[in-house]
């Protein structure tokens, strides 16, 4: 494919993500070969190798999950560009939910205010206490959906006892629960069987069995699959990144509500302000390929060396 040229980048959170991570910064690099774009955002806590092996693999020809993604993104956006196109003309991004790393009064009535019908939060270690939260703030976000993802942290146990004292209605508010236990730990069917609620794998999704109800996929790390139920999701990454995810969804013609929209959960730059408010509908960059066409002239790239 030619010479690679990068430029490193440093997203810093305004919270905390998840229960895997108490980080602040995260390191990734936009990738340039060529006419296309692609980005390379590690996630080490959940098994990804560093920045810096991925990128030792790109300059080495070595494909892992993340590099093998990144070059299908920079196929794709750079044939866009030579075309002088945008890859989203004649397709339509599905809605997303809000993604909410914090459950409290404020962040949940910010993201009604902006239109949001779906929110995802976090589960804690064990859940039964974050559901208790989630059930009392029911009567106060009625229509409210909630999606709960508890990175395999959940205690099958702990759950059912405090989703034992929940009615049916409340029950009904909850579209999934995202890897609430390790998919072969032999908790997963109980769970789903006893409380009646929908699952949703994330993690482990290439050797996940078709009984999987909901299917989480990251355009990052994964080729876009069918599915009676798949939500395309970002991987908290760069806008780029973000775009990439959101244009993987729009082109498989996804229904159903996604998780598009992460980039505020970052502070400010000038590609976070280009992609507008997080909203439940993806803005489109403006530009050829996947957008950013200006930012991206400007930045001081550069060349990868093997």
């Amino acid at each position: 494919m030619g010479d690679f040229w990068i430029w490193n980048y440093e997203l810093r959170t305004i919270g905390a993500l998840n229960s895997k991570t108490t980080r602040r910064a995260y390191a990734g690099a936009l990738v340039r070969n060529e006419a296309g774009f692609g980005c390379l955002h590690p996630w080490p806590e959940l098994g990804d190798p560093t920045l810096q092996d991925c990128l030792d693999d790109l300059a080495g020809g070595h494909e892992s999950a993340l590099v093998r993604r990144t070059l299908d993104c920079i196929r794709a956006d750079g044939r866009a560009r030579e075309e002088n196109c945008s890859l989203f003309e004649g397709l339509q991004v599905p809605l997303s939910h809000a993604t909410l790393p914090l459950l409290n009064e404020v962040v949940l009535s910010e993201a009604m205010e902006r239109g949001f019908t779906y929110v995802k939060v976090k589960g804690g270690e064990g859940g039964g206490r974050d559901l208790r939260r989630i059930r009392l703030m029911m009567p106060m976000y009625p229509g409210l959906k909630w999606r709960i993802d508890f990175n395999e942290n959940g205690d099958v146990n702990e759950l059912l006892e405090e989703l034992s004292f929940w009615s049916e209605v409340e029950k009904a508010a909850i579209d999934f629960l995202e890897d609430p236990v390790p998919y072969f730990a032999g908790g997963w069917e109980r769970l789903a069987k006893e409380s009646g609620l929908t699952m949703a794998l994330d993690r482990n999704l290439e050797n996940a069995s078709s009984d999987s109800e909901v299917q989480v996929l990251k355009p990052a790390v994964q080729e876009m699959k069918a599915g009676p139920r798949v939500v395309v999701t970002s991987y908290m990454d760069h806008p780029l990144g973000q775009a990439f995810a959101a244009w993987e969804a729009a082109r498989a013609g996804v229904k159903e509500i996604c998780g598009l929209q992460t980039h505020r959960l970052f502070e400010p730059n000038v590609f976070i302000e280009a992609l507008g408010n997080a909203s439940p509908e993806f803005k489109i960059p403006e530009g050829t390929g996947l957008g950013f066409d200006d930012l991206l002239d400007a930045l001081p790239w550069t060349k990868l060396c093997s």
